[in-house]
């Protein structure tokens, strides 16, 4: 562990109920601090903590930091202003962000760091997958839930595999030992100011990595890191020492041939759907190649890996309607999820996307006119605000008006409180279902099957 720890023994975390403050609080129990914690409401990893002995306030007072108190430690998704926060501030409590904090925790560790604007929780959980299967025993910690364990995170040997946050440029706080780098897109825009930040950001990333970056080599921002670093590029091009060829999707599982440095390894089977889900299989073959491990048993591990929850997830098949929740928000996501549920063959793709975050829809506005071109039917419904203010002309409204303008997709808006309610006489047998959001739209997705269920019982 990093020195700031040395001398800590009680932790209280703010905004606890967070899937990466959640996870956090998993790996400092078993190592054996007290930890606290509060949240702005309850909820299922509230539940969780709770089950794991963890006490947790439900909203936030100064009077909820405890007494002797050794750190206070908050995710990005809490204001400064925060009762909770300033208390600590009165009492001279050390007060530290999640992503510095999880990374003093695994300090001394050999850290397998997951960086990237797309897949990095797939990506690390399938690496944990692999090396737990392999027996590696290692620390695992996910901004996800892995369909294979009952918890997101937990202490093991001295490897750890960690999913990192660029988006408050927080993993630039590790030194790790083994780097991936999933690929590089226009994303958080809110903190990096250019494109030209955001690579800058990763090179750094990539060269405070002790031993190797493995990098998707299709994409020539990160092969140019890559190359920078002499790291290792997976991908389907020529130019990757890992390469993927054939791609097929055949019996529910993404297929393709596994060459190293041009020479056939064997042939992949990854029980995940579409091609994007592929790419992220190559990097985590790319590690277990690198820690001397035989490919062919690594391929066959993989068919057992179960993905993880809101990626892709089959919530439930009624009368004929596929019912999928995926966690997709940013355009590029959203096309890979839709390109992806095509390979199923459904007569319909009927899209229901909570749009996440003012910013976010206001930065990257153009881009959801074109992501949507393999769908049939498009709702959009209210934007998700993360507790971020309005933006003037940003709305689910606009948003819905202009795809309708720049594309030939059937769209429409349906308010959020309005989609169990009006959304179940619109399907049809055959029709698959995706609600795409990193909001409350997993919830929301729930609801509309009940009342679809409900009206073909009343049928």
């Amino acid at each position: 562990m990093g020195e700031i720890l040395s001398k800590v023994k009680t932790i209280h975390l703010v905004g606890i109920g967070g899937i990466g403050m959640s996870g956090l609080a998993l790996l400092l129990k078993d190592k054996g601090f007290l930890v606290s914690g509060s949240d702005s409401q309850e909820g299922y990893q509230i539940k969780k903590l709770k089950d794991e002995g963890i006490p947790v306030f439900i909203g936030h007072h100064k009077d909820q930091v405890p007494d002797g108190v050794h750190m206070l430690g908050y995710s990005s998704a809490v204001p400064e202003d925060n009762p909770e926060i300033e208390e600590a501030k009165r009492r001279g409590i050390q007060i530290i962000k999640r992503g510095r904090l999880l990374a003093e925790l695994c300090r001394d560790n050999k850290t397998i760091a997951v960086a990237g604007s797309h897949g990095k929780t797939t990506t690390t959980a399938l690496i944990g997958y692999l090396l737990t299967s392999l027996e590696f025993k290692p620390t695992v910690f996910l901004g996800g839930s892995p369909l294979n364990y009952s918890r997101d995170a937990w202490w093991g040997s001295q490897y750890c595999v960690i999913e990192t946050d660029e988006s408050d440029g927080s993993f630039l706080c590790y030194d790790p030992w083994v780097s991936v780098i999933t690929n590089i897109d226009c994303e958080h825009l809110d903190y990096y100011r250019t494109i030209d930040e955001i690579n800058s950001s990763f090179l750094t990333f990539a060269r405070k990595t002790k031993s190797k970056v493995f990098g998707w080599g299709d994409q020539s921002s990160v092969a140019e890191i890559i190359d920078k670093v002499e790291g290792i590029k997976f991908g389907w091009g020529d130019s990757n020492q890992v390469q993927g060829r054939n791609f097929k999707f055949q019996q529910q599982f993404s297929c393709f041939d596994l060459l190293v440095k041009g020479d056939f390894i064997t042939s992949v089977k990854v029980p995940l759907v579409g091609e994007h889900n592929c790419r992220n299989s190559l990097a985590a073959l790319a590690v277990c190649w690198y820690l001397g491990e035989d490919l062919k048993r690594v391929a066959k591990i993989i068919e057992g890996f179960r993905g993880t929850k809101r990626r892709f997830q089959v919530k439930e098949v009624v009368a004929g309607v596929t019912f999928v929740d995926d966690y997709a928000h940013h355009p590029t996501e959203i096309k890979a999820v839709i390109q992806a549920a095509r390979l199923l063959g459904p007569k319909r793709i009927f899209v229901i996307l909570q749009p996440h975050r003012y910013s976010r829809v206001n930065l990257l506005f153009s881009q959801f006119f074109t992501c949507f071109s393999e769908a049939d039917k498009v709702i959009v419904t209210d934007i998700y605000s993360a507790q971020e203010p309005r933006i003037e002309g940003i709305s689910a409204e606009s948003l819905s008006l202009a795809i309708k303008q720049h594309s030939s997709v059937d769209v429409e808006h349906v308010g959020v409180e309005k989609l169990s309610e009006l959304i179940p006489g619109k399907l049809k047998p055959g029709d698959l279902v995706l609600a795409l959001g990193a909001g409350d739209i997993n919830s929301r997705i729930d609801k509309v099957i009940y009342e679809f269920k409900k009206n073909r019982a009343g049928n």
